[in-house]
């Protein structure tokens, strides 16, 4: 997983790096998955999340989150695909994000931030930059992510279906 803000560098110290929302995606595979989630809104601001059939986006899993937005301002991860997984040495799945980040406040503020963005708009929101691995503090890497609302009720994001990309040197297209 990625640090979007800061990350304890080695030998001690924090590294900054940046990351912004960004008007829309670059990333073919971004592309593509808001292709899909706009095929399965059907007239409505969002998809529900029954609308979201993995076996029809099952190249997008390993690098797909699901967040469920939770009534008190929380959020908590459903769903963390094996890529990134691996990227942080562990899931996520079933963890709240304030518990998951508790030592990383500017990390857990602009993360909250994004998604807070989602809820309110109701819309889909793209962010750029560069981010450090969990399980490699010093290797800064470019990462692109799509955060895509779901809402069962039709009126309010409960969930959030988002891709993080990674692009990983050598590649022109992100790995996954």
């Amino acid at each position: 997983m990625f640090w979007p803000i800061e990350t304890p560098g080695i030998g001690g110290g924090a590294k900054t790096q940046r990351a912004s929302q960004v008007a829309a995606p670059e990333s073919q595979r971004i592309r593509e998955l808001a292709a899909y989630w706009e095929s399965k809104r059907a007239g409505r601001f969002a998809p529900r999340r029954a609308d979201i059939d993995p076996a029809e986006i099952r190249a997008h899993m390993p690098t797909l989150m699901m967040v469920d937005v939770l009534p008190d301002g929380d959020y908590r991860y459903r769903l963390m695909g094996t890529e990134l997984a691996e990227g942080r040495g562990r899931t996520a799945t079933g963890q709240r994000v304030t518990e998951l980040m508790a030592d990383r406040p500017s990390a857990l503020r602009q993360l909250k931030e994004r998604f807070d963005s989602v809820v309110a708009a109701r819309a889909p929101v793209y962010s750029r930059g560069e981010v450090y691995w969990e399980t490699s503090a010093d290797d800064m890497r470019m990462f692109e992510c799509g955060y895509f609302p779901l809402s069962d009720d039709g009126e309010t994001v409960n969930i959030i279906l988002a891709e993080l990309i990674i692009f990983w040197p050598g590649h022109e297209e992100a790995a996954g």
